[in-house]
C-alpha cells in the first residue's frame, strides 16, 4: 500500500461498493476505513490488524484511527461473527506469487461474510483472474 492517487482511487472504489457491517483484514494506511466511514450505506466499520505498531504509527502520522480496531490476527477471528462485507488488503502487492495470499484471505473470509454479502479484496479482478486460468488448466 502507498499513498498515491492511484491507491486511494482503488480504496475508494473498494469502499464504494460496501454497504451494512463491514469487516476488514488488515489497517494499512487507513485510507479503505475512511472512505467505508463515508459511505453513508456502511453502519460499521472493524478492521483486524495483528501489528499493533501500525496502529501506532497511523495514529502518529494521520492523528486518528478509522472505525474499530481488533489488535489480533484475521485468521483466528471467530466465524461467528457475520458480516455484510469483507473486505482485505493483506498481502504486499498484485502479482501472481501473492495469490496464495490471497486464496487464503478468500477461504476465511465465506465464513465471516453473512449469505449474499459481499466479499472484496485490494487487487481482486487480477487475482480472480488467475483462479479462472488455474481452474482451465
Amino acid at each position: 500500500m502507498w499513498d498515491i492517487p492511484v491507491e486511494r482511487k482503488l480504496q475508494k472504489d473498494i469502499a464504494d461498493a460496501a454497504y451494512g457491517e463491514v469487516l476488514v483484514a488488515g489497517y494499512g494506511l487507513g485510507l479503505v476505513q475512511k472512505y467505508l466511514l463515508e459511505n453513508p450505506n456502511v453502519k460499521l466499520v472493524v478492521t483486524t490488524e495483528k501489528t499493533p505498531k501500525v496502529i501506532k504509527e497511523c495514529t502518529r502520522v494521520y492523528g486518528k484511527i478509522y472505525g474499530d480496531v481488533i489488535i489480533g490476527d484475521f485468521f483466528t477471528y471467530p466465524e461467528d461473527n457475520q458480516f455484510d462485507c469483507v473486505i482485505g488488503d493483506i498481502w504486499a502487492d498484485i502479482l501472481p506469487e501473492c495469490l496464495g495470499e490471497y486464496k487464503k484471505f478468500k477461504a476465511k473470509a465465506v465464513g465471516l461474510v453473512k449469505e449474499g454479502g459481499k466479499i472484496l479484496a485490494w487487487g481482486q479482478d487480477y487475482f480472480e483472474f488467475l483462479l479462472g486460468k488455474e481452474r482451465m488448466a
